[in-house]
């Protein structure tokens, strides 16, 4: 009985965690998106967020997070989250695989998600 209970315990603890990390970066996919909205269009007067709002927060994490990446994937992080190209249509732009594209997207998702969303 004990050895099951371990392994349904163990199973559990695997899929919060995995469900966790989903969160994640379904949350920081949403900073990108915003990220890239922002970009579109430039904030001018409106509601200016203060800078204890979480959200001005993660804005600012976000934008630091952007900034350490290299010219390459920064483009690449551009031309998807700003001017809205598929993963597809960058490859076919910058003459490069689909996959490597899109392993670019995921690992600055994952930055993101791991920096910003500790």
């Amino acid at each position: 009985m004990g050895k099951k209970l371990n392994r349904t315990a163990g199973k559990m603890r695997i899929e919060t965690l995995q469900n966790q990390r989903k969160e994640r970066i379904a949350k920081a996919g949403l900073l990108l998106e915003r990220w890239g909205q922002q970009e579109r269009v430039p904030v001018s007067g409106g509601a200016e967020l203060s800078e204890v709002d979480p959200e001005f927060i993660e804005d600012q994490m976000t934008a630091e997070v952007l900034s350490s990446l290299t010219a390459e994937h920064m483009r690449i992080v551009t031309q998807h989250w700003s001017q809205g190209h598929s993963a597809v249509e960058i490859a076919e732009m910058e003459d490069q695989p689909r996959s490597e594209i899109r392993q670019t997207l995921a690992l600055v998702i994952e930055q993101v998600a791991d920096k910003v969303l500790k």
